[in-house]
């Protein structure tokens, strides 16, 4: 039981450092982090859902678009795999109890807050 706990801690994670992706990268160019659902920075198709899954999908597509093959950015994975693994941190740290969640939120709260300055830095010049 503790295992599959610990497991799910990290798939949390996983989970919500590919949304804190969508914000990273849409914040900045004032795009709802909603709609449109998830799509290939560089020819705009739709990811499947099972193109979507956090930090398998970029190893099993090499970190490449399915659809035109162009690059995704090694961060995607890097971000999932850090609160995936911060999550599980927490896990050991808190156990299976109501701590555990606001603890989580400050962390995912945090990653966004460091990553200002690059949302800053990749702002669209765009009106």
């Amino acid at each position: 039981m503790q295992s599959f706990l610990a497991f799910y801690a990290f798939a949390l994670g996983a989970v919500v450092g590919s949304f804190l992706n969508v914000v990273i990268h849409r914040y900045p160019r004032e795009e709802s982090i909603v709609f449109p659902s998830s799509h290939c920075p560089h020819c705009n198709a739709p990811i499947r859902w099972y193109d979507n899954v956090p930090l398998l999908s970029w190893l099993v597509l090499r970190g490449r678009c399915r659809a035109c093959r162009g690059p995704i950015a090694v961060r995607y994975p890097l971000v999932e795999l850090a609160n995936g693994l911060f999550y599980l941190a927490l896990y050991f740290h808190t156990g299976p109890t109501v701590g555990f969640l606001p603890l989580a939120a400050s962390w995912a709260c945090s990653i966004r807050a460091s990553c200002w300055p690059i949302l800053l830095s990749t702002r669209s010049s765009a009106p």
